[in-house]
């Protein structure tokens, strides 16, 4: 798994002010919590607070939808209750009704487009029950059941910063989250592909048992003209005309606000092969948008992606000196994962990468190196590091394609056979004079063997008998 060494640490003291911004930022508020993180490189582009305490309002409801799509059926029936009726007035509503029948993948569309604090009330009675394990639980009992399975869900997910007290986000002193932890909870809530869909949805109708809602996203980010939204959204938030914060590279998105959390904004956007994400707390209502749309800009248009290393790349090796002669010279190294760096286009030839071997294991550089000991296929044998001038952003591990054993004394005779024939036929011519001087001095002599003839056999009589006559 890729490692960021120190880039959270480096951005925050770098770009912690609102002066100082990396690739065409927006300038955002002092007093503003953000992360921005760009999802194929695994990188985060920008930090401010990413770790304080904020109150995530209606941000809240992407949780909320996890829980309920992980403890549901989409296609299950609820009916509407009284739960919804302890709301303020002035609450985020979708317009639902006590009695009112509705299939929970509605209730999340009613939940994550107009930001219904009614149907998130309604999800977490019902599937708080299921949760539960038992329908004849009071509405109380059912609702402390769905909150305790999103904290449950929020430690698994390492939201070590965050604790929720209510399913909407409405505003609690105990009810609480950080920028780093929102962006662990929007990649997980905007790769499940119900929640992708809904989010990407700016409109979106239903009839039920009782009345016929359509809901706009409150995301307002995906609309090019006001006229897209309903009457009643376009008079109650003073809207007409083209839309000025219409940003065609937008996607998902989640929008917040209580006057204790201000305004909240988690969004994604995609193009140019960049896929980011945005989380923005406690800002200013008139700028939010516009600073999201000014981000999703900035990273589409003005960073690149440079992959260092993919791990189906096989052709990465480095030459062994001291290579066993069976296990040839080659040692073959590969990554996990991909090795993406998403870079400003403006200094990108400042970027480099290099490969740093466990010098307990190996010794050398890229191209040459040496084995310290026996290397297994599969063992991690160094890493890949991304440096920003002298400055090292990320690392990944390198692993072993191939098993290579060090060079041992038995290697030496076949590596340089021929040093091996001469020096035999040294020691032969060697011998041969040391035979020969052996012999000359105990005075031993060479005698000739003289070999009898044989008699010849072939007539199967002795050459000596005369032939007998023929008559």
């Amino acid at each position: 798994m890729k490692r960021k060494i120190g880039l959270l640490l480096i951005l925050s003291l770098v770009f912690c002010t609102s002066g100082v911004l990396a690739a065409g930022l927006p300038a955002y508020g002092a007093d503003e919590g953000v992360i921005i993180y760009e999802v194929n490189s695994g990188d985060i582009l920008f930090a401010q607070k990413q770790n304080e305490k904020f109150y995530p309002a209606s941000t809240t409801k992407l949780m909320t939808a996890l829980v309920a799509i992980e403890h549901g059926d989409l296609n299950e029936n609820f009916t509407v209750g009284e739960e919804i009726e302890s709301l303020d007035e002035d609450s985020s509503t979708a317009g639902l009704e006590v009695e009112e029948v509705i299939s929970l993948n509605e209730l999340l569309y009613a939940l994550l487009l107009p930001s219904g604090n009614d149907a998130a009330e309604t999800i977490a009675v019902n599937i708080g029950k299921k949760i539960a394990g038992d329908s004849s639980i009071s509405s109380d009992k059912a609702y402390e059941a769905f909150i305790a399975a999103m904290n449950k869900k929020a430690k698994e997910m390492g939201m070590t910063g965050t604790n929720f007290t209510n399913p909407h986000g409405l505003h609690s002193e105990k009810h609480y989250s950080t920028p780093a932890d929102m962006l662990i909870l929007a990649k997980t809530a905007f790769s499940d592909t119900t929640i992708k869909a809904i989010t990407r949805a700016k409109v979106h109708e239903v009839q039920t048992n009782k009345l016929k809602h359509k809901w706009n996203n409150s995301n307002l980010l995906l609309y090019s003209n006001f006229t897209e939204l309903s009457e009643e959204y376009r008079v109650a938030n003073n809207l007409s005309g083209t839309n000025p914060v219409f940003n065609g590279y937008a996607t998902s998105g989640k929008t917040g606000f209580t006057e204790e959390a201000n305004k909240c904004l988690v969004f994604e956007g995609e193009g140019n092969d960049k896929d980011m994400i945005g989380i923005i707390f406690n800002a200013d209502q008139t700028v939010i948008f516009k600073e999201a749309s000014d981000t999703i800009n900035a990273v589409v248009k003005e960073y690149e992606l440079l992959e260092w290393l993919d791990p189906e790349d096989e052709d990465q090796v480095v030459q062994v000196v001291n290579y066993h002669v069976f296990d040839g010279n080659k040692l073959k190294y590969k990554t996990n994962d991909a090795l993406i760096t998403a870079v400003p286009q403006a200094n990108k030839d400042s970027y480099s990468a290099k490969v740093k071997w466990d010098e307990n294991k190996v010794m050398g550089d890229a191209t040459l190196a040496n084995l310290e000991m026996n290397i297994k296929a599969g063992e991690q044998i160094g890493e890949l590091q991304v440096y920003n001038g002298e400055t090292l952003v990320e690392v990944t591990p390198l692993y072993a394609v191939n098993d290579m054993k060090a060079r041992n004394w038995t290697d030496y005779p076949i590596l340089y056979w021929y040093v091996t024939i001469i020096v035999i036929l040294m020691l032969l011519a060697i011998l041969r004079i040391m035979f020969v001087q052996f012999m000359h001095k105990n005075n031993i002599k060479y005698k000739k063997i003289k070999i009898k003839k044989k008699p010849d056999s072939s007539s199967g009589r002795s050459s000596s008998q005369p032939p007998k006559r023929r008559r």
